[in-house]
């Protein structure tokens, strides 16, 4: 048996179309209980109707006290054994239950995790980014509790997990996030459905994710929770992970306040956005600092790189907006080479977006090389993944990136110029050449620190994250990855005061994903890899900061 619990509040006119689908499942062997929280419309009438027509119908009417305490109640209430929570707004296609019981017994897991469609104001389906074809054990890393889904209705619990915890709901903003987190931790598999059988309604007026002002309750509820962690003994054991989950909670409510206009989020709490910065931050100080910087939040940045390099430093930072200046798609050489002629090439225009276009006016113009001083810039972040596109020579001393975006362009005049390929020694020579040149430029603009991020194109692909197809040119690529790995040697010998991160520790996550929007690419990553790299950017100035502190007061117990 499978106990479906659906609380209820003010939801009079979606009640009809979320109980059809319940009571209309393929699997049949379903206890339905519908927990009226208190609701003052017309609720009640539907409710009981429904109650007379199906047997399996358990409807109990409560004061009002929050959906956290009438799930609470449902859970009590379940007998069956698997449980799942439906919103009383939203509506399931009619295979969800057998197909998730199905492959919960199958796998033998205690949570089955499974994609949303959005209804309503927004019409879209919402695959799993993560995802695995067998059942994931925490045990194994804990990535499925680093990728969880805050959502609760997206999900079917083992009913033993459930009442084994003792884990009670929240009747708070981010309750799914709480007691989902409580559950992962303490379960020993996680399996996965690839269909989006939920149907979600967002936005609807009056739901949590349009409660505006109590968006004030995050950060208490991400402190309750990691306090309940440290107690419960979890938060040592899944630290990263929970990092990755009290952030990106943290960002997407800071998101919702700056970016989207859709949300039409009131004036006077959108302007509390540096006071919900400020606690946020603040939170992850305190849980995380001890092996994180988190200083890096109130730092500005200029990236030189590649798109990777873009995405991993978004995934670092609360505020995106701290990222200055972006020379996307430059390479070493052609960022600090002569600029162009206005005579050789005509101004880019036909571009995808305007992203694309500054990076390659800003190839061209060489912006970088005609920097006078760091301005309020205080971290340079390089990978050197642009340095596998061919060079063209348009003059002596003058190169352009043959990047994706200038490919864009589909210039056939750019034919006439001389290309020098990546492998090939006249390329070594000429990086080190313009690396000498970057590595001066770098001291004279006194910039405070540098960090050199190790990316390299990738041998595999997958959409599962247990799954993996290798391309076929391999060959090649491991290549190209040993001569990145010689010109990272080089930029870290030149500037030996740069902070260096790579991989290391979660080298299984180097892998393109396959759903990648812009396609499956050597060069492009997974959002584990991303969220992970950013993460190892923390901890690396971390713990070189912690390094050059040991290092003085060394100096100063010898003296």
């Amino acid at each position: 048996m499978v106990s479906v619990i659906i609380p209820v509040y003010n939801t009079e006119p979606y009640l009809d179309e979320c109980f059809c689908s319940v009571a209309n499942q393929s699997y049949r062997d379903l206890q339905i209980i519908i927990i009226n929280d208190g609701a003052t419309d017309g609720s009640d009438a539907i409710c009981r109707k429904w109650e007379k027509e199906d047997a399996r119908i358990r409807y109990i009417k409560k004061k009002n006290e929050g959906q956290g305490a009438a799930r609470n109640l449902g859970i009590q209430m379940a007998e069956g054994e698997y449980i799942m929570f439906v919103d009383s707004d939203d509506y399931l296609d009619s295979g969800l239950v057998e197909q998730a019981r199905r492959r919960m017994a199958e796998q033998n897991a205690d949570i089955c995790v499974f994609p949303n469609r959005y209804v309503g104001s927004m019409e879209k389906e919402w695959p799993l980014e993560y995802k695995t074809r067998e059942a994931a054990s925490m045990k194994d890393g804990g990535e499925p509790l680093g990728r969880l889904v805050p959502l609760l209705c997206n999900k079917m619990f083992s009913a033993k997990l459930v009442k084994s915890s003792g884990v009670r709901m929240q009747n708070c903003m981010c309750e799914d996030l709480m007691f989902n987190t409580q559950m992962y931790v303490r379960a020993a598999r996680i399996c996965y459905l690839d269909e989006p059988f939920y149907n979600y309604r967002y936005q609807r007026e009056g739901n949590l994710s349009t409660e505006y002002s109590r968006y004030y309750e995050v950060e208490e509820s991400v402190e309750e929770l990691l306090e309940n962690l440290e107690q419960d003994g979890y938060l040592e054991s899944y630290r990263m992970q929970m990092y990755e989950v009290s952030f990106n909670i943290f960002k997407d409510i800071l998101f919702r306040l700056s970016k989207r206009e859709d949300l039409k989020i009131p004036v006077r709490v959108k302007a509390q956005y540096p006071v919900f910065f400020n606690a946020y931050k603040n939170c992850l100080n305190k849980w995380f600092s001890s092996w994180l910087d988190i200083g890096l939040q109130d730092k500005t940045y200029l990236l030189a790189g590649s798109y990777n390099l873009r995405v991993i430093l978004h995934a670092m930072l609360l505020n995106e907006d701290r990222v200055k200046e972006d020379y996307g798609s430059s390479s070493m050489i052609s960022m600090m080479s002569y600029p162009v002629g206005k005579e050789a090439i005509a101004s880019p225009t036909g571009l995808r977006n305007v992203y694309r276009e500054r990076c390659v006016v800003q190839d061209m113009n060489k912006t970088f090389y005609k920097k006078k001083d760091a301005g309020e810039i205080d971290y340079i972040v390089i990978d050197l993944l642009e340095e596998i596109n061919d060079l063209v020579q348009l003059d002596d001393g003058c190169y352009i990136t043959d990047s994706a975006f200038l490919q864009e362009l589909r210039w056939d005049h750019l034919k006439q110029y001389r290309r020098i390929p990546f492998l090939c020694e006249e390329r070594r020579v000429l990086f080190i050449r313009y690396l000498k040149d970057f590595a001066k430029k770098v001291r004279n603009l006194h910039f405070s620190s540098m960090i050199i991020v190790k990316n390299f194109l990738c041998e595999r692909y997958a959409v599962y994250y247990d799954t993996y197809e290798t391309y076929g040119h391999t060959d090649r690529i491991r290549k190209i990855n040993r001569e990145l790995e010689w010109c990272y040697e080089k930029l870290s010998e030149y500037l030996p005061d740069a902070v260096v991160t790579d991989t290391s520790g979660f080298q299984h996550l180097v892998f393109t994903h396959g759903e990648f929007p812009f396609g499956c690419e050597p060069f492009y990553y997974n959002q584990g890899y991303y969220q992970k790299m950013a993460i190892m950017i923390s901890r690396s100035v971390h713990d070189k900061g912690l390094a050059v502190q040991t290092g003085e007061r060394e100096k100063l117990e010898h003296v």
